[in-house]
């Protein structure tokens, strides 16, 4: 399932996060994921999309602030294809 995937991810990318990070855990407006860490979300997300994202285009925090979040946009984006 990709909300076990992506919090698994995480506390790979930040193992201070590991077993911390929920569903509904801030991850962006709480600063937990520094600039590396929001690089390595948007490849997870261009991966499992299958797509290229423009980053500027959207409003980050409030798109991917939780795992929730990050997977019903990449929900989103895969019915787009």
């Amino acid at each position: 399932m990709l909300h076990d995937e992506l919090i698994r991810a995480i506390g790979e990318w930040n193992p201070a996060l590991a077993g911390a990070v929920q569903r509904e855990t801030p991850l962006l407006s709480s600063g937990s994921l520094d600039s590396l860490g929001l690089f390595q979300l948007l490849v997870w997300i261009e991966q499992k999309t299958g797509r290229a994202i423009d980053a500027t285009a959207i409003d980050m925090t409030a798109e991917w602030d939780t795992v929730n979040a990050i997977v019903a946009f990449v929900e989103r984006e895969r019915s787009v294809r």
